[in-house]
């Protein structure tokens, strides 16, 4: 496995869940991880140099990169989920009203 290979392992898996994680934490939209969580995972899967005579970036990479955004997207909504509802379950808000 070379380094390019490793970023790309890295930035479609502990990347997304970081950034998921800080904006729940900083109180912002998920979707600002979303972006920034394909951004970098996009930068990722063009970045290594192709082979000679080879495109950077082939039609048939289309399927490959929307496939890979959106589990970057899942993984991304996924973190900052679990960590607004975990911060709420650890402040004692469940969500669900108490009977008076």
């Amino acid at each position: 496995m070379d380094l390019a290979e490793l970023f790309l392992l890295l930035a479609v898996t502990v990347i997304p869940l970081a950034l998921g994680v800080a904006v729940a934490l900083l109180r912002r939209p998920w979707l600002w991880a979303a972006i920034g969580a394909v951004v970098i995972a996009m930068a990722a899967a063009i970045a290594p140099t192709p082979e000679a005579g080879e495109a950077r970036v082939a039609a048939g990479d289309l399927g490959f990169l929307a496939g890979v955004a959106l589990w970057v997207i899942g993984l991304a909504w996924l973190a900052g989920f679990l960590t607004r509802w975990f911060s709420q379950r650890k402040h004692g808000d469940t969500g669900v009203p108490s009977p008076r």
